[in-house]
């Protein structure tokens, strides 16, 4: 990993996310007459720990903020499946994209090497019981998608 990439988790104080990769620390909670109304992460991804396939039930806004360009691989529920590139918008790419929810979704590295910071906002906050990890399933479920094994990770 670069020590660049190294010296944000360090500075940012993020952990490692189990189960979908990458590194992660909640900066903020809405609140509205004390129920979490939503939330918002930072997200960094490696090439070594990146956001695997996964589900969540309710939209996910994605903001790219620093680093190397992302793709972006969105399953939707009608069999067919989109793919973004996320990166600054000064280099021509798209640097805010939102995942709907009940897509299966995931976000690696546009290249071999480097990193990139985002930041998710999520209403409501993200919920640990609502989260589908993805798996081998997704290539059956899935089989015009030939990206799909490339964005799976490792299997839990």
């Amino acid at each position: 990993m670069k020590s660049q990439a190294q010296e944000l988790i360090q500075a940012l104080g993020l952990e490692p996310l189990s189960g979908e990769g990458g590194f992660y620390r909640r900066v903020h909670t809405f609140t509205e007459k004390g129920l979490e109304t939503g939330s918002v992460i930072y997200y960094l991804i490696t090439a070594e720990s990146f956001s695997s396939l996964h589900w969540l039930p309710t939209d996910e806004v994605w903001h790219f903020l620093e680093g190397d360009a992302v793709e972006q691989l969105v399953l939707h529920p009608d069999g067919s499946h989109s793919l973004l590139l996320l990166g600054k918008a000064s280099e021509g790419k798209t640097p805010l994209s939102v995942v709907k929810g009940g897509c299966w979704q995931g976000t690696k590295l546009a290249g071999q090497e480097g990193w990139a910071l985002c930041a998710t906002t999520m209403c409501p906050p993200y919920d640990g019981c609502s989260y589908r990890q993805g798996g081998s399933f997704l290539t059956e479920q899935y089989p015009a998608c030939t990206l799909v094994e490339a964005f799976l990770g490792k299997e839990v």
